[in-house]
């Protein structure tokens, strides 16, 4: 019985091994992960970042930006920022100097972020997934596309073309096709169908990993349209994303996935 025991498991570990998925590119959730029982660092913090962006085989990170009262790009995750920080309101009614002030309620008490203070940490290779954040939960309002657009004319031009834009809003996407590569987010395979019918340059959907199958992830690639997943949040669940080949995951835990698929 022990033998047996001790085969299945080299069999499994043998196996687990030999598993690699190449060509699926990985990119750090928010940096490391917006999950803090595995990130060190506050998701969209510079230091998760930078952490992220030294790790040897990453692709890239994905971030959240909401505009600032000044008109700049700012990252940051939830709506308010009494959810996860020391200050409160929302980034879009917020001044820059403002912003400066405000830290993370987290154990190193990281800074909130430009994202032009992202640039010096992208190497050669790099992407970076860029959601845009337009809901203001203050004035129970949406931010119009021509301040993100406004924002977008700052990005350095030699960075442009590492951007992907994740845009939730169908309304924006054949704007932003002009000027980006473009991933709709959706809940729905058939919604994102839709979209990319409508607007042909769109690069693919961005789903939850429990909302598409390996299946749709073919259909996607079988019309030269890109898959990206989000939303793991343990090693199981990449692993069984990676097993779909998408594009690329967005990964809650970047060192793991990078072990899985390399």
């Amino acid at each position: 019985m022990k033998f047996q025991l001790c085969f299945l498991c080299f069999f499994l570990l043998g196996c687990n091994k030999n598993e690699s998925y190449p060509d699926s590119l990985v990119f750090g959730h928010g940096g490391m992960g917006i999950d803090m029982g595995i990130s060190a660092y506050h998701d969209n913090s510079l230091e998760a970042i930078q952490l992220a962006l030294s790790l040897p085989t990453i692709n890239g990170v994905e971030i959240d930006v909401r505009v600032s009262a000044d008109g700049t790009l700012w990252l940051y995750h939830d709506n308010q920022l009494e959810a996860q920080t020391d200050g409160e309101g929302c980034v879009n009614e917020k001044t820059d100097a403002q912003l400066a002030q405000i830290r993370y309620r987290s154990l190193h008490r990281e800074k909130l972020v430009q994202l032009k203070d992202v640039w010096e940490f992208l190497g050669p290779d790099h992407m970076l997934i860029m959601e845009l954040k337009y809901w203001n939960a203050c004035s129970k309002s949406y931010d119009n596309l021509q301040r993100f657009k406004e924002a977008f004319d700052e990005i350095p031009l030699p960075y442009r073309s590492r951007i992907i834009i994740d845009c939730p809003n169908p309304h924006w996407l054949a704007e932003l096709v002009q000027d980006f590569k473009v991933i709709y987010s959706t809940y729905s395979f058939q919604d994102g169908m839709k979209q990319l019918e409508l607007v042909p340059s769109l690069a693919g959907l961005l789903m939850r990993n429990k909302d598409i199958s390996a299946e749709q992830i073919a259909a996607l690639k079988a019309l030269n349209k890109e898959g990206y997943i989000c939303e793991m949040r343990s090693s199981k669940k990449q692993r069984a994303a990676l097993q779909k080949l998408p594009t690329a995951i967005l990964a809650d835990d970047p060192r793991g996935a990078l072990v899985i698929r390399d």
